[in-house]
């Protein structure tokens, strides 16, 4: 199973550069810049990444139809992949901070939306879209010529969490980004995709389903089990029954919902301080969820990596936090050579 790294949207161009390097040095497969409502420009802060690596996939993470037309996602990824010589991916789903940062209103049919935009992207990528597109809910009224792009399509991803969702981009996309993904519901994950590829026209070339996952592993316990604490508000659709049922009684469930407002403080003042709510709760969230501990901890981690491996994945995509380079050499050194 390949690793991916996941970096915060607050870092500089050059510092993602560097990241990088290092990343492609330890086998990292891709890099994934986080799409977030106000900070520097993802497609743009890959950049210098591209001009610093020679291997390393560099994707965007994750892009809305909703906050950009499906035809300007097109054209800024097929510019990225140009740069990058044919390396670019992008995860294109229903969107989160953005879309609520600027008010948008989603449709009411969200997974045709999300289809319809893979598939202007898709045929973009292709030079597919010489007579427009005619959706629903997205069109192209002009033809368009992409004779420019680069021979080596961009990969397109979709980020699915939900059955109908999962199904429709197996049939669809090149591939799926789960997010927080608990390995107890990969079985139903799979059979949604198996459902999707029984409807595609054609064998898709090298699927992959990778899971976004929270990475808090540090050398110091108590600075990892701050950073998941401040972290955890956001996990698995904002703490929804379905990613926290298998972790906690009912009971406790319903404290997560009547006290949501505490994780979101603590993720908003980067406090970590999760005021009202005991750690018979958080602690299982955090463990559950997250990869969150110290060295002793790895082994643990990574036999549950190589878990989600015999599920399905093809990939594990780690999303770092503080000290990103620290957290890259834990990753580089112990987990990547223990996964392949």
């Amino acid at each position: 199973m390949d690793v991916d790294i996941i970096l915060e949207p607050n870092l500089s161009p050059g510092e993602m550069a560097e990241i990088g390097e290092a990343a492609e040095a330890f086998g990292i497969r891709a890099l994934w810049a986080s799409n977030w409502h106000t900070n520097r420009d993802a497609f743009l802060s890959l950049v210098p990444v591209a001009r610093a690596t020679r291997k390393l996939l560099l994707g965007v993470l994750a892009v809305s139809p909703f906050e950009m037309h499906p035809l300007k996602i097109a054209n800024s990824i097929l510019t990225l992949n140009e740069m990058s010589d044919g390396r670019a991916l992008i995860v294109i789903g229903t969107g989160e901070g953005m879309t609520e940062a600027i008010g948008t209103i989603r449709p009411p049919k969200i997974v045709r939306a999300v289809r319809e935009a893979l598939e202007i992207v898709i045929a973009a990528a292709r030079n597919e879209l010489g007579s427009g597109y005619a959706g629903e809910i997205f069109q192209v009224l002009f033809p368009c010529n992409y004779a420019w792009a680069s021979a080596t399509r961009p990969r397109i991803f979709a980020g699915a969490m939900g059955s109908q969702m999962i199904t429709m981009s197996a049939r669809v996309a090149d591939g799926i980004q789960l997010g927080d993904m608990p390995i107890e519901r990969m079985p139903g994950v799979q059979q949604n995709i198996a459902l999707g590829m029984s409807r595609r026209s054609e064998p898709p070339v090298d699927f992959r389903v990778g899971n976004f996952f929270g990475w808090h592993i540090k050398r110091d316990r108590q600075a990892a089990l701050k950073e998941a604490r401040r972290e955890i508000a956001i996990r698995g659709r904002e703490l929804h029954n379905e990613f926290i049922s298998h972790l906690l009684s009912p009971e406790q469930c319903q404290v997560v919902r009547d006290n949501y407002p505490a994780f979101m403080q603590a993720w908003w003042d980067r406090s970590g301080d999760i005021k009202g709510v005991p750690d018979e709760i958080v602690l299982p969230l955090i463990h559950g969820m997250t990869a969150t501990g110290d060295l002793n901890d790895l082994e643990r981690e990574i036999e549950r990596f190589r878990s989600f491996g015999s599920q399905g994945l093809t990939e594990i995509s780690l999303r770092l936090h503080d000290e990103p380079m620290e957290a890259l050499k834990i990753i580089g050194e112990r987990v990547v050579p223990a996964l392949r």
